[in-house]
């Protein structure tokens, strides 16, 4: 005889328990409460649209419980577009970043003069989201977690507290649900002829929480610091220092790996950050921040190009879904809320000649892939040799050189972050990746000629892949597969 314990009569009962939404009683429906979902949401909204989003987080309460992004002025620009209250809200909330430090191993090597707004990530997304439940035209269904999406049936199935939920004849489908979305995999294994490409950082990242000394005055608040390919320095708006350390598996000692505070470990850590950031270890870092350590585990994530960003017509891909990147682009979150903005337009001004998200991937395609390179870009100076971590030094004191004498107008970060974003206006993406390769084609060939000569190593560190980083790398799937593929949650906070 078959035993069936009391917790598997209370699965079935549950899961034999399939509530339904209508889902043509939405315009669109989103899935992902994230900035760019949410901001999506209300651009929709704004246009007059009757809009439901689902996620599979409880209505967040923690905003400090996220980490520190800076809206630029591309991202301010998308707010701005949406309801100039919101902008402004941020700004209030957030705190001016007014210069981007280059530090690599203790010696600053650029300063960049900056326009930018840091505020931890589910700041801007709790602004958004007070917004969206303010408009009268947005539905939030909180902890349902998404199982399938079925392309031929327009359906998607989410699993709760309760049991299923089924939403049925989906007019619209946005996918706002993060860099390992289940609506692209789905979309992947069901869509003829769309591919996505995932493939993995080649990185961790880790954190360490500090309250500043006082009594300094060698770090500013204002600025923002990069340590070379080591890491990231930035306070927090509610005074706390971030300072985010790279990890690669299979190549970093065990100090950077583990899991657990011991004092051999702590003192190991701390003599690596004395080593290539001292003045942090000095100013910020007390033996609480470096045990602390060692309880924020590391993470990391995935580079993603879609073929297109509308797979089967009905569904738009936005957001880390569409074109994630890693923090150090600094475009992450900048990216997703220009989706939104450009999405909100290209529906509000659909024509009889071209569909609403149609004409989002006719305009925002070519931006979206640039995205990609730009990642892979950055990953190429965080995962590098000895030869491309001088050549990439050589090329930013170049830049410098140029832009100092006026041979060029300002360089790609001047774009994005700096003051030429401000004066000029925001350029694309594909515009930008396009001047920075006409920019730095004679500096680079320099500078690999002088490496060359200096016999510096080109071996780069061989990173252990985690079981999701080995999956990750692939377009289409070898066999068509009716649910969607399975998605590490844990990575998304609040959609995308």
């Amino acid at each position: 005889a078959t035993f069936i314990s009391y917790t598997h009569i209370q699965f079935l009962c549950k899961t034999l328990r399939m509530a339904t939404i209508p889902g043509s009683d939405y315009d669109y429906v989103i899935v992902g409460a994230g900035p760019a979902g949410l901001a999506s949401a209300g651009h929709l909204a704004k246009g007059g649209a009757k809009v439901a989003i689902f996620d599979f987080r409880p209505r967040p309460q923690d905003v400090f419980g996220s980490y520190p992004v800076v809206i630029n002025p591309r991202g301010m620009k998308s707010l701005e577009k949406l309801d100039p209250e919101i902008a402004k809200k941020a700004r209030e909330v957030g705190m001016e970043v007014k210069e981007l430090h280059i530090v690599p191993d203790n010696r600053t090597v650029a300063k960049v003069k900056t326009y930018g707004t840091g505020i931890m990530r589910d700041q801007i997304a709790y602004i958004l989201l007070e917004h969206c439940e303010q408009s009268g035209k947005i539905d939030i269904f909180w902890e349902h977690k998404l199982e399938e999406l079925d392309v031929a049936k327009r359906s998607l199935r989410f699993s709760t507290k309760t049991g299923l939920v089924l939403v049925e004849d989906i007019k619209r489908l946005v996918a706002a649900d993060g860099n390992r979305s289940r609506v692209r995999r789905a979309c992947v294994a069901q869509v003829d002829g769309f591919t996505a490409e995932e493939l993995p950082w080649g990185f961790q990242l880790r954190f360490m929480n500090s309250k500043q000394n006082v009594e300094q005055t060698e770090i500013n608040k204002d600025f923002h610091y990069v340590l070379g390919d080591k890491g990231y320095v930035c306070q927090q708006p509610n005074g706390v220092w971030s300072v985010s350390l790279r990890v690669l598996p299979g190549v970093d000692e065990d100090f950077l790996t583990a899991n657990e505070a011991t004092e051999e470990r702590m003192q190991k850590l701390k003599a690596y950050t004395e080593e290539h950031a001292g003045w942090v270890a000095k100013n910020l870092l007390d033996e609480d921040a470096y045990r602390g350590f060692y309880d924020c585990r590391s993470f990391d994530g995935v580079v993603i190009k879609c073929s297109c960003l509308n797979p089967a017509g009905w569904i738009v891909i936005v957001g880390d879904g569409a074109h994630a990147v890693q923090p150090a682009t600094g475009e992450g979150i900048n990216s997703g809320l220009e989706d939104a903005s450009i999405l909100g337009e290209c529906c509000a001004n659909e024509t009889a000649d071209e569909d609403r998200f149609a004409a989002y991937n006719r305009v925002h395609l070519a931006d979206a892939h640039a995205l990609q390179q730009l990642a892979l870009q950055a990953k190429d100076k965080v995962v590098s040799s000895p030869r491309d971590r001088a050549t990439n030094i050589m090329v930013t004191i170049g830049l410098g050189i140029a832009k100092k004498t006026r041979i060029i107008e300002g360089t790609m970060q001047d774009f994005m972050l700096g003051e030429l974003a401000q004066i000029v206006g925001v350029k694309p993406y594909s515009e930008l990746m396009a001047m920075e390769a006409r920019q730095t084609r004679g500096l680079r060939a320099v500078a690999g000629a002088i490496t060359s000569m200096l016999r510096l190593s080109t071996e780069k560190p061989e990173v252990k892949e985690t079981e999701e980083e080995e999956s990750a790398a692939t377009t289409t799937p070898p066999e068509k597969a009716a649910t969607a593929a399975p998605a590490d949650q844990k990575l998304v906070t609040m959609g995308a």
